[in-house]
């Protein structure tokens, strides 16, 4: 069997004296799956963070690309290797480039929180690119990392276009408003809710981590506008599918934030554009935004955008092309 020209990892190959280390990982997985069973909705197959990985894989598979995903043998390493998460994974793929096996590596954007963590592996000289989600995370990367400057590059993950598809015969008669946290709320949500209760809408709330894929696509399809609200995101999954859903998104707007002492310029929406929806600064600001949205409606064209830009099979391509060329 030839080698693919690119191979996604998100764990070490099991050969050598990776080999008995990632066995006994994968059997202490299960005993634990066993003991404290997932809910069936976050059981997945693909390791990292399953919606990027996801992402990837079927994307590749999609376009017919030469791939694979962690694979077993040496044998069947692609030139290319995108560890999408895993640190144990980039250690292993730096050593086998060193010693010729592996011509490319592409590293992120699920590896490290900081480039600094774990003594700085990401910006190792074998590493060629080191994938962000978007472009604020690279200048983030090369401040704190000036080495990275030059090698990081912005990657999003795509969505399943087919999956996340309007349901043209439902009423889009709601409006969901998306809370996603990390550290509390962001802010109070009721003023929202209950000026578009007065308003005579009728709104659903729904967090982040408390619903299934299936009962967040229902909500989509019964809606007609998502509001958003999260401290900072790196990419917007969860945009990008209410996007496919083509259903616009109005985002609360917030510029900057930190981490572990480091201040840093960034963005809750990193790729919302003039076809999916519109930033708003505050409770004030939201109001007009909202009646900007009403007399737009008909500008708005995500689900186009999605399918243009950030469909599974179009991230998929725009990897390939990082990693093996045109």
């Amino acid at each position: 069997m030839s080698r693919p020209q690119i191979t996604v990892l998100t764990d070490p190959v099991p050969i050598g004296l990776y080999f008995p280390v990632e066995v006994a990982k994968h059997m202490l997985r299960k005993v634990k799956r066993w003991l404290k069973p997932l809910p069936h909705y976050m059981v997945s197959s693909y390791r990292g963070h399953p919606a990027v990985t996801r992402s990837l894989v079927e994307g590749l598979a999609k376009i017919n690309a030469s791939a694979n995903y962690n694979p077993r043998s040496l044998d069947e390493i692609g030139e290319a290797v995108v560890i999408l998460s895993g640190v144990p994974a980039l250690k292993q793929a730096i050593k086998l480039k060193r010693k010729g096996y592996i011509k490319t590596i592409l590293a992120g954007p699920n590896l490290v929180e900081l480039p600094s963590d774990y003594e700085g592996l990401i910006s190792s000289k074998e590493v060629d690119l080191c994938v962000t989600p978007c472009e604020w995370t690279n200048k983030l990367y090369e401040e704190i990392c000036p080495e990275l400057i030059g090698r990081c590059v912005a990657w999003p993950a795509g969505v399943n276009t087919s999956y996340w598809k309007p349901n043209r015969t439902s009423q889009r008669n709601t409006i969901l408003i998306y809370e996603k946290q990390r550290k509390g709320p962001v802010g109070p949500i009721e003023p929202y809710k209950n000026w578009l209760l007065a308003q005579g809408y009728k709104v659903e709330i729904i967090k982040c981590g408390e619903y299934t894929a299936s009962g967040f696509l229902n909500a989509l399809e019964q809606t007609q506008l998502m509001i958003g609200f999260v401290i900072d995101e790196s990419q917007g999954l969860a945009w990008a599918e209410a996007w496919s859903a083509d259903v616009p998104t109005l985002i609360w707007r917030n510029t900057e934030n930190s981490n572990r002492g480091i201040s840093y310029a960034t963005s809750t929406a990193p790729y919302l554009s003039k076809n999916t929806g519109l930033f708003f600064d505050d409770f004030e600001d939201f109001k007009i935004v909202f009646e900007q949205w009403k007399f737009m409606k008909d500008s708005f064209h995500p689900r186009q955008w999605v399918l243009e830009n950030m469909s599974d099979e179009v991230c998929a391509r725009l990897m390939c092309q990082l990693g093996i060329g045109p």
